[in-house]
């Protein structure tokens, strides 16, 4: 399968995954899911989604393509991307056109614009050659902004981004 193929692929997957991944502290609320997983609906949770749908997906990847390529480094740099376009196109659109309403099309629609930028970059990083330095600088990255996010989800910024506007909770309601 061409690589091109591959990412459109890609595309679909993650955010199939993201999808499921939403859902999840939902299905099975416990402490270890609410590291992982988002406990709100406030803007900054649904970064959780983003990273661990790509690290899956960077995962998925690396056993693919064996070693061959930086899929971890992709995955890594990808997910980043993709969490800062959504913080940067969502944020806006949430509070100065949505006026803090959820939108799904809208949601969505800026979300698989999100991925598919963030997959033609790692695209392009897949095509580099193979650097284990960076393969084991993605995982270290990886685990800091899952420890990151997790801080965050028990101790949250009172601002805008951190705070869910259907529950009026900021983080996790304790």
């Amino acid at each position: 399968m061409s690589l091109k193929l591959w990412k459109i692929i890609s595309v679909i997957l993650v955010f199939l995954v993201s999808s499921l991944f939403h859902f999840i502290y939902v299905w099975m609320p416990n402490f270890f899911t609410s590291l992982i997983f988002p406990v709100n609906e406030s803007i900054w949770e649904h970064n959780k989604i983003i990273i661990g749908a790509f690290l899956v997906w960077a995962i998925i990847e690396k056993i693919y393509y064996k070693k061959r390529k930086n899929t971890l480094w992709a995955g890594f740099i990808s997910s980043l991307v993709c969490a800062v376009l959504v913080m940067l196109i969502f944020t806006p659109v949430f509070f100065l056109i949505l006026k803090t309403k959820d939108n799904i099309i809208v949601t969505f629609i800026i979300f698989l614009i999100a991925i598919g930028i963030s997959e033609i970059l790692n695209y392009r990083i897949l095509q580099k050659e193979y650097n284990p330095k960076l393969e084991k600088l993605a995982i270290i990255g990886f685990g800091l902004v899952i420890i990151l996010n997790a801080l965050l989800t028990y101790y949250p910024i009172h601002t805008g981004i951190f705070y869910d506007y259907n529950k009026l909770v900021y983080g996790i309601k304790k």
